[in-house]
């Protein structure tokens, strides 16, 4: 399984008051929930074990693969915190 860029870094403040990091290249709200993937390249015997959110029916190799889902209740605040390898971190990560 490969990458196919370098995810964004996500920031989760938890309802709890934690802080959550999730590298992703992006999110849906399913069910209740944040739904975070990253985009692969996979053989396709592999992806039978993985969650897999989407297909590119030109490329059967080249899927979305789910890394986290985090209920939506527990979340107070979402945000982008780093995108692929542009700096600096969110402020969040000074606290």
């Amino acid at each position: 399984m490969q990458l196919q860029d370098v995810p964004s870094l996500w920031h989760l403040r938890m309802v709890n008051g934690g802080l959550a990091h999730i590298w992703a290249d992006g999110y849906a709200e399913v069910d209740g929930s944040y739904v975070f993937d990253v985009l692969v390249t996979a053989p396709l015997d592999y992806q039978a074990h993985m969650a897999v959110t989407s297909s590119a029916p030109a490329h059967p190799e080249r899927v979305c693969v789910t890394v986290a889902r985090i209920p939506m209740n527990a979340v107070e605040e979402l945000h982008t915190a780093k995108i692929g390898m542009d700096a600096p971190y969110c402020d969040c990560d000074r606290m």
